[in-house]
Order: C-alpha cells, then sequence, then structure tokens
C-alpha cells in the first residue's frame, strides 16, 4: 500500500502521509474514507497493469522474433490518481464508496499502446484474446466507427486475473490502441481544447476532423507501402 497520496488542491498538489489523511481540512469526510479505501486496493490495480505492460512487452517481442517486425512503437500506462478518481465519480454523479468505482470506472489502471500500423493494432489484439488469464469486458472500436470529431482509437477495457495472497481477483485495465498519427492528433487535439478550455468553433472542429482523415488516409498509404515492401508485390497496386 502507498505510504503517500497526491491531492489536487486549488490547482496545487499536496502529497499528504497516508496516516494524516483525517487531519486535513480541506477533504471532505466522504473523499478521505474513499481514498483511505482505495488505497487499501491500490495495489490490485497495480499488479493488474504490470502483468499487461509485461505481456504485451512480450507479445511485441514475439512478432519480432517470428516476423521480423515489431507492431508496437511504444506504451504508456497509468494509474489514476485519487483525487482524480474522486473527480471523475463526483462528476458522474457516482457514489464515493470502493463499491461504485469498481463497478463504474474501468480505467483506474490504463495504458496507451502505439503501434506503427493499423493492421498491428489488430495483431496485438489477436494475440491478448489468444491469453488464458485476460478477458474482454468492454469494446469500443472508433478505428472501424470514429467519432464525429475524427477521433480515432481502439479502446478494450480487459479483466486481467491477478494473484493476492493465494486468492484470485479480476481487475480491469483500460487499454487505447492508436497508431502514430492517431496519437499525434489526439494528444494535439486535447492540447486545443484544454488551452481554449473547450471552447472550440465550429470551423475549428471542421479543420480538425479534416485532418484527421487525412492521417487516416495516410495510414492507410503508409500500411500499403509496408505491405508491398515486405511481401514482395507491388505497392500501387
Amino acid at each position: 500500500m502507498l505510504d503517500e497520496v497526491n491531492i489536487m488542491i486549488n490547482d496545487k498538489t499536496r502529497v499528504i502521509s497516508f496516516d494524516k489523511i483525517d487531519d486535513n481540512d480541506f477533504l471532505d469526510a466522504k473523499s478521505k474514507e474513499m481514498i483511505k479505501a482505495f488505497l487499501k486496493i491500490e495495489r490490485n490495480y497495480r499488479y493488474a497493469l504490470n502483468k499487461m505492460i509485461t505481456k504485451i512487452e512480450n507479445m511485441d517481442d514475439y512478432c519480432n522474433m517470428s516476423y521480423a517486425h515489431n507492431p508496437i512503437h511504444h506504451t504508456e500506462a497509468r494509474l489514476k490518481s485519487p483525487d482524480s478518481i474522486i473527480e471523475k465519480m463526483k462528476r458522474r454523479g457516482y457514489p464515493l464508496t470502493i463499491e461504485s468505482l469498481m463497478e463504474n470506472l474501468y480505467d483506474v489502471a490504463g495504458m496507451r499502446v502505439i503501434c506503427n500500423y493499423i493492421n498491428d493494432i489488430y495483431q496485438i489484439v489477436h494475440l491478448i484474446s489468444l491469453q488464458k488469464d485476460i478477458k474482454v469486458r468492454l469494446k469500443k472500436d472508433y478505428i472501424v466507427n470514429p467519432k464525429d470529431t475524427g477521433y480515432r482509437s481502439l479502446h478494450i477495457v480487459y479483466e486481467v486475473n491477478v494473484t493476492i495472497f493465494n486468492e484470485e481477483i479480476w481487475v480491469p485495465v483500460e487499454i487505447q490502441f492508436r497508431t502514430l498519427a492517431m496519437d499525434m492528433w489526439a494528444s494535439l487535439e486535447h492540447e486545443l481544447r484544454y488551452k481554449s478550455k473547450d471552447m472550440v468553433s465550429e470551423s475549428e472542429k471542421a479543420h480538425l476532423k479534416r485532418y484527421a482523415d487525412s492521417l487516416y488516409e495516410i495510414d492507410l498509404g503508409m500500411q500499403r507501402l509496408y505491405i508491398g515492401k515486405t511481401s514482395g508485390g507491388n505497392s500501387d497496386d
């Protein structure tokens, strides 16, 4: 269990010792109880995330050894902080209880897997599907069905089997699969909305959508080139 926790108060991060949570007046009683309860199970999410990271690294290595190709460009992983969890639960109107967290929040442990090509995404997803200690809880394919904004990504919530002191439990880990182009667009679009406090004009939204579509065409074109070069065929076909 963590000894300290970071809490955002008035846009400033404060580090609070676990045994000092009750002494802080800027947290309401429900938030204090929620933080203490979460810190007792935080390791479950951390273990599940570490297990998924290792599995995906091994899959990338397997593809390199078997097909002389690394489908994954890089990965990112994080655990939601207690203040982020509380903020999201309050925003969505969920009760501040561990039971509510486990029922409603699937992204406490999260990853982004950034692949070189679109086909690489589905290859990694297929390899994950072969794992007996991982199962799919929720899937949203925004590559096949992009959002109106132009956002593209494959979101899958997996249930990861971990053993905690001889007890087997299933813990959710959300993974967002993207190509480099998709990730670049999503990161810059998020930055623009953050800087403008989400005040993006209709004209700007249309530009962002057009850029997303153009990047998707580039993704498809680069994939055709790669397939043509590695299969010995003509990439112009």
